[in-house]
């Protein structure tokens, strides 16, 4: 399998999976974005297809040092970061890094306090989904294709379940059930920590916080509210209404246009104007 999907010209824009998940989740925001962005959706280190990352390099720092290589590697020195999830996560670290133009995490993670019950709730949930994805991976395809498999991965990523396609479906069973890292990245997301408050508060480059309507997942009162509340003043937010934790699953035209007003805004206006 590919790393990564590539197409367009123009702005550069990296869409960044959320964990466990692939680039694959993105492909049709990349052809929507295509028309007039520069898109790549790449597979980040550790999960289904994408480069191997080593056991001591799991976690947040770990995964942005293999995203700047892709990046370099494509010639980026800079580019506008949007990333779900764990990818919205990593979007804070890259524009830590300077490597971000501007940022859209779109119901991003680190939000929560440390070892706060929403911190052990969110770890538990994954490793009690574990056994379900082993036996996946066991079955292959024949689970991956089935509903019994995909119903509670995809109940927790959507709030319809049956706007998502089959072909979709079936490929976050596959990248969940194949993720390397599953088991050791809840280690070390309890060894690093979420976001800082000066993660948060030392944002400089243009950003929109997408959030989605129905997050039940991340929630905003658990963990968002960080965030919301601690942002710079420039920050503007948006929420995606009917729609669930992974947005591109149910609704992939509106998180394109989501993308494509930010990066407009982002590159017409200053950080301190960016309202």
């Amino acid at each position: 399998m590919m790393s990564m999907i590539r197409a367009g010209a123009g702005e550069p824009v990296l869409l960044l999976h959320g964990f466990s998940l692939s680039h694959h989740m993105w492909h049709a925001v990349v052809d929507d974005l295509a028309a007039d962005h520069d898109v790549a959706a790449i597979t980040m280190p550790g999960h289904w297809g994408g480069p191997r990352l080593r056991l001591r390099d799991v976690g947040v720092a770990g995964l942005a040092d293999g995203i700047e290589r892709e990046l370099d590697a494509i010639g980026w020195d800079t580019c506008h970061v949007v990333g779900c999830s764990l990818g919205g996560q990593l979007a804070f670290e890259l524009e830590r890094r300077g490597r971000a133009r501007s940022l859209a995490p779109i119901n991003p993670a680190g939000g929560w306090k440390r070892f706060s019950m929403t911190e052990f709730r969110l770890g538990l949930g994954f490793i009690g989904q574990f056994p379900l994805a082993a036996v996946a991976r066991l079955r292959g395809d024949r689970a991956a294709r089935s509903e019994r498999f995909q119903r509670p991965i995809i109940r927790n990523c959507s709030t319809d379940v049956t706007a998502v396609s089959a072909d979709d479906a079936t490929n976050v069973v596959r990248a969940v059930s194949h993720c390397p890292i599953y088991l050791p990245m809840q280690l070390a997301c309890l060894r690093d920590g979420p976001l800082t408050d000066d993660d948060i508060r030392a944002v400089t480059a243009p950003m929109t916080l997408i959030l989605s309507e129905f997050d039940t997942f991340l929630t905003r009162d658990g963990c968002m509210r960080r965030l919301l509340d601690g942002l710079p003043d420039h920050v503007e937010e948006v929420v995606l209404p009917g729609v669930g934790h992974i947005p591109t699953l149910e609704n992939p035209a509106l998180v394109a246009e989501a993308v494509r007003d930010h990066v407009r805004r982002a590159t017409t206006l200053t950080a301190p104007a960016f309202r």
